[in-house]
């Protein structure tokens, strides 16, 4: 199996391919051209330097949120021209599982925390086993103060958001690792290739997942 992943959630855009569970190549753009426009001009450059092309791609994967609404939707129509053009399948990935499982290896407490704006943050909270990553709370959006007790003291805290609760992490007298908020594209193959194998499938259909839906349709709200 080769799979190309996608992401395009925040502010970076990632993508890599991935065979077998070996990652052969990806690219992070950090540029100020925008996701519709450098999508496809990072993916055919990552082709030609893994000698991949589009005819080996058998599985597309990308992430699906939580994000930014327009650039997950930029993504998410990208993935969706491929596997159809191709007629392979379409694994959609939480943005914030490949986040913590970009921090791989890691043995302990994963907590992934996203600026969701509004006082709020988007948050998960994983299990890492070395190379393994279990969830143990799902895709959420929390306030600050929640968020921070849901962090145990030693935890591996990684994300935009963290900087947002960390006067409550302070309060609760918790000290924790931090590193830095990077989603690589290759992981988000390598994870769309595990989640195929269980038996993940999307379909063409599904879209997104916002988690704060009601805001999508708000005019008087900055889309997040």
């Amino acid at each position: 199996m080769v799979s190309l992943g996608i992401d395009t959630s925040g502010k970076t855009l990632g993508v890599g391919i991935c065979e077998n569970q070996e990652i052969l190549g990806e690219r992070l753009y950090e540029g100020e051209a925008p996701h519709s426009v450098q999508l496809i001009r990072e993916i055919g450059a990552l082709f030609d330097e893994t000698g991949v092309t589009l005819e080996d791609v058998t599985l597309v994967a990308v992430t699906g949120g939580p994000g930014r609404y327009t650039a997950l939707r930029v993504g998410m129509a990208t993935a969706k021209g491929i596997t159809m053009a191709r007629d392979i399948p379409l694994v959609r990935i939480s943005t914030l599982q490949v986040m913590a499982s970009s921090n791989l290896p890691f043995k302990g407490c994963i907590c992934t925390i996203l600026d969701a704006r509004r006082q709020l943050v988007y948050f998960a909270r994983f299990n890492g086993g070395g190379d393994t990553l279990v969830s143990s709370v799902s895709d959420q959006v929390l306030s600050y103060d929640k968020a921070a007790s849901l962090c145990p003291d030693g935890a591996l805290l990684t994300g935009d958001g963290v900087s947002l609760i960390q006067p409550w992490l302070k309060e609760q007298k918790k000290r924790c690792l931090i590193r830095l908020g990077i989603i690589r594209g290759g992981e988000v193959a390598r994870l769309g290739e595990l989640a195929f194998a269980e038996g993940a499938r999307n379909d063409i259909e599904e879209g997104p997942i916002y988690i704060r839906k009601v805001e999508i349709h708000n005019p008087n709200v900055e889309r997040r």
